[in-house]
């Protein structure tokens, strides 16, 4: 994925979208933990926020400085 235009952004703009990324993936984790604990999730609901955590984290390590 070519990020070259993410990388022209201002800095503030970039660490918003870097901090929303981290947080969605650590909300996502936390949700999932207690989603296990409690058994409130069937396990294609599971296997989704999953995937959702994983594509959030991917993201974010595609934008994050070499």
């Amino acid at each position: 994925m070519d990020t070259s235009g993410f990388q022209r952004l201002p800095h503030a703009v970039q660490q918003l979208v870097l901090d929303g990324l981290d947080n969605e993936v650590q909300a996502g984790l936390e949700r999932l933990e207690e989603s296990k604990k409690a058994g409130s999730l069937g396990a294609e609901q599971t296997a989704s926020l999953e995937g959702d955590i994983r594509r959030a984290a991917e993201l974010r390590g595609r934008f994050s400085p070499a």
